[in-house]
């Protein structure tokens, strides 16, 4: 038998956003409180550096925003940033995920908690936007920790989480989150953005 109760009901102060893979992805690295991003655009990766880019303008998040000449510099830039204490991000895609391969290989003998994305896009000659995992599967030997997502929401989550697993002192290890290329990086959905504070209990600064 029901009994009624007297229980307030849950009220959440989460933010109700429609937003795209990229986007979640840039909400959680403002919430992350980052201190060094690095950018070159490839396609379907660089809607998450414009969307960091655009933050960085309207005063969202205070970040050092290099845009490097190419991924190798891109990938090497955030490397030593980590090895000094910065929180740090970047990415890329499919043939410059590939670009970036001498710096991918050394990075985790470093024990640095490095935190990218990939796009994940097909290895093909440039113009072929297909997805397939192909690209980041490369350093899954290397003692890269290696997150797929399939929602906007869990990229979003997924991106905070990775933060609190590489930075623990037990791990010091850099991740890749993928995400399929062109459909979730594009796609809108309904996500629950956390505030700042609670992300602050979560993840120190």
């Amino acid at each position: 038998m029901a009994l009624e109760t007297n229980a307030a009901p849950v009220v959440s102060d989460d933010q109700e956003m429609l937003i795209s893979g990229s986007e979640a992805c840039a909400e959680a690295l403002a919430l992350a409180d980052i201190d060094v991003v690095t950018a070159y655009p490839i396609r379907p990766y660089d809607t998450v550096m414009q969307a960091i880019a655009k933050k960085i303008a309207n005063g969202k998040l205070t970040a050092e925003y290099i845009v490097a000449e190419g991924e190798h510099s891109q990938f090497e830039v955030v490397k030593h940033a980590s090895t000094v204490g910065a929180r740090v991000f970047c990415g890329s895609s499919g043939v410059g995920w590939m670009y970036a391969m001498e710096c991918l290989t050394v990075t985790p003998p470093l024990r640095v908690p490095m935190v990218c994305m990939v796009g994940n896009r097909a290895l093909d000659d440039p113009g072929a936007f297909g997805v397939e995992h192909n690209d980041a599967l490369t350093v899954r030997d290397l003692g890269w920790m290696l997150i797929w997502v399939d929602t906007a929401q869990e990229m979003l989550d997924t991106t905070l989480l990775a933060y609190r697993i590489a930075e623990d002192r037990r791990v010091f290890l850099p991740i890749a989150i993928s995400a399929d290329g062109a459909f979730l990086t594009h796609s809108q959905a309904i996500c629950q953005v956390p505030t700042r504070a609670k992300v602050d209990r979560f993840l120190p600064p």
